[in-house]
């Protein structure tokens, strides 16, 4: 099932009661989601005879028909292979809110694009019921494609024609039907048939039969009709449990583990919101523990945990970088996303690895996984297991005299409580008419209020409409100060930038000190916010407080051109070779030391130079170092070959 295409359908606007035309949002499942957030009848039925998918899901037929004749009729508009699905049950139906909560599925139910994607998605877990409107049977009508005619000389050649284009037509379908059971009524006339009816027992979709029209003959091909509808449930597919990393961010990592350990599944987006994670865990299977690397959780993570109301597990401190390589490099990833979801998977299936093997060995095989998502919902393995296997409890068959006495004594329990019941409503009686009483005197008090209430009413009226527009304009002028004080804020912060940058601009002028911006870490979101600050033009000195940042910023400040990094951390290797092949230096803040200055930082140019210098001899021998290496290796390589070509050359003389 979760190989076809499956259509989710919700009505935006009209009915199928009201002279409105409907228009539904619409969420096709075929690998991918693609939403159309309203379209008319005629477009859906384009969407299906296009994309001809499996199921056509719906949460309530009554949007797409009045009744049974007009259900019949927008079936029959549809490829004979899409199966129309109504989630929420047959007759008895239960809402969709209920259903997605019980499998996984998370949506607003006040927007038809969501509603209409959960009903595709519980369609592909099996949730619902194929609505039948047909038997498995089908109805070909061959007759003639047009009339005779009033008479005239060849009438009678005509005739003869075109019924004996019927007869053939009639024989071509025998032939296509040979290995199928069906009826045929058939009327004779001139020269041929006048018309002829197969009733078939197979359906429309096994025959390879449409409607067709020609010049002298055509063919109508139908579904038989039910008496009533039928609904017949889906089979529920069971999905496994399973272990979910996720890493979330610009770049959006999960990483799938089923309860052994396995690989399921790894990838990454740059484009999927939180609901499209949810949505797409909960078709990989049910998740039991959703992970992350770091410590506190992210808050996409702990939305995603709540969705599948899973146990969330993360470490106790966050995972050193050579750690998730380690644990990551065994089941293979993409990029660095990919790496730390998968990492904070297996790190959780290894907090729970030795509680899974001692279940494995008490527990039957298709009981265990069940077991363990109870047990890591806090429950013993043996209460978990009695959960599972418990036989229903059975009554011993009792006595014929322990029955008799059993029966008296039942007799007896209800006579008294029929006394009860009695006095109870002797009780109630009274209690009826006091309650009478004490209404009629409501009333009368009622009506009093009510001519106050009246005489108030009038004369609060302006005092209302005054204090109502009086209460607009109060919180109009609240939100103008709110604002007032937002942009007075804002323009002292863009004022403190100006004086800086005039510092700044000064310092290169005068040339004695040499200005520093400062970032706070190698990141993106540090790199944005010194650059909206300060900006970041080429030439500018960089000094990082943290260092230990990835590729992506490194290639940012590289774009910008900038002219020297100074660390104030160990920076990763990755990192640093970027910059090295980049011939960025990359510089210590012991080698130049830092004077900070309100935001930003200043230091002698003359040891600036210094060290540059000193950065770019090292890797220029470097560089030498490693084109000697690749050289000696090439010459290594030469000789190696040479022996091996010697000695072959010196064993095949000796063989002569």
């Amino acid at each position: 099932m979760a190989l076809q295409t499956i259509f989710g359908v919700d009505i935006v606007k009209g009915s199928s009661r009201s002279r409105e035309a409907p228009h539904y949002a619409v969420a096709i499942l075929n690998g991918n989601v693609e939403k159309y957030s309203s379209v008319s009848r005629f477009k859906l039925l384009r969407l299906i005879k296009q994309y001809r998918p499996g199921i056509l899901a719906v949460d309530s037929i009554t949007e797409l028909a009045e009744n049974k004749k007009d259900l019949v009729s927008f079936l029959r508009r549809l490829p004979p292979d899409v199966k129309l699905v109504q989630v929420t049950g047959n007759e008895h139906q239960e809402p969709l809110t209920k259903l997605g909560r019980e499998n996984g599925i998370s949506f607003n139910p006040m927007v038809p694009e969501e509603e209409a994607l959960a009903a595709a998605c519980l369609a592909s877990m099996g949730v619902g019921y194929i609505v039948s409107v047909f038997e498995d049977k089908t109805l070909i009508k061959v007759s003639r494609g047009r009339s005779p005619g009033r008479g005239g000389w060849s009438q009678n050649r005509y005739r003869r024609k075109v019924q004996g284009r019927v007869r053939e037509k009639v024989r071509e379908i025998e032939a296509k039907l040979k290995d199928k059971v069906y009826d045929l009524h058939i009327t004779e006339g001139f020269g041929g048939y006048v018309n002829g009816t197969f009733i078939v027992n197979a359906r429309r979709s096994e025959l390879g039969i449409h409607s067709s029209r020609e010049e002298d003959v055509q063919v109508t091909v139908t579904s038989v009709e039910k008496e009533a509808i039928e609904f017949i449930p889906l089979e529920k597919k069971k999905r496994d449990y399973i272990i979910v990393g996720v890493d979330p961010g610009t770049t959006t990592a999960v990483a799938i583990l089923d309860l052994n350990g396995k690989l399921v599944e790894v990838s990454s987006s740059r484009v999927s919101s939180v609901p499209d994670i949810i949505e797409h865990i909960s078709e990989m299977g049910r998740p039991v523990v959703i992970a992350t690397d770091v410590v506190p959780p992210p808050a996409a993570v702990e939305k995603i945990k709540r969705a599948f109301n899973a146990v969330l597990f993360t470490p106790n401190e966050r995972i050193p970088v050579e750690e998730k390589v380690r644990l990551a490099r065994p089941l293979g990833y993409s990029n660095d996303h990919e790496r730390d979801a998968l990492a904070a998977a297996v790190k959780a299936f290894n907090a729970y690895k030795n509680k899974f093997a001692q279940i494995d060995k008490k527990t039957p095989s298709h009981l265990s996984g069940d077991v363990k998502a109870l047990a890591l919902e806090g429950k013993p393995v043996e209460v978990a297991l009695d959960m599972l296997t418990a036989p229903p409890t059975a009554e011993k068959p009792k006595a014929p005299a322990q029955a008799e006495t059993d029966v008296d004594g039942r007799l007896e329990e209800l006579r008294a409580q029929l006394r009860r019941k009695d006095e109870q409503v002797e009780h109630l009686r009274a209690y009826v008419s006091d309650l009478k009483r004490e209404l009629k005197h409501l009333e009368l008090r009622l009506k009093s209020q009510e001519r106050v209430i009246d005489r108030l009413k009038s004369k609060g009226l302006d005092e209302a409409r005054k204090a109502r527009e009086v209460a607009i304009r109060d919180g109009e002028i609240s939100r103008l100060k709110k604002e007032v004080s937002g942009l007075k804020r804002r323009n002292a912060e863009l004022q403190s930038n100006i004086d800086r940058l005039k510092d700044i601009r000064a310092m290169e002028f005068r040339g004695d000190k040499a200005p520093v911006k400062v970032i706070e870490s190698l990141s993106r979101d540090a790199i944005l916010e010194c650059d909206r600050k300060f900006g970041i033009k080429a030439g500018d000195v960089i000094f990082i407080r943290d260092a230990g940042g990835g590729m992506e910023a490194a290639s940012m400040l590289i774009e910008r051109g900038v002219k020297a990094l100074i660390k104030g951390t160990p920076m990763s290797h990755l990192a640093e070779e970027k910059f090295f092949k980049a011939g960025v230096p990359v510089l210590s803040r012991e080698d130049v030391p830092l004077k900070f200055v309100d935001g930003y930082a200043v230091l002698d140019p003359g040891r600036l130079e210094a060290a540059m210098k000193r950065w770019k001899e090292e890797a220029a021998d470097q560089e030498r170092r490693s084109r000697e290496e690749r050289l000696l290796g090439i010459i290594d390589e030469y000789k190696a070959r040479r022996a091996r070509e010697y000695r072959k050359d010196s064993g095949g003389r000796t063989l002569q």
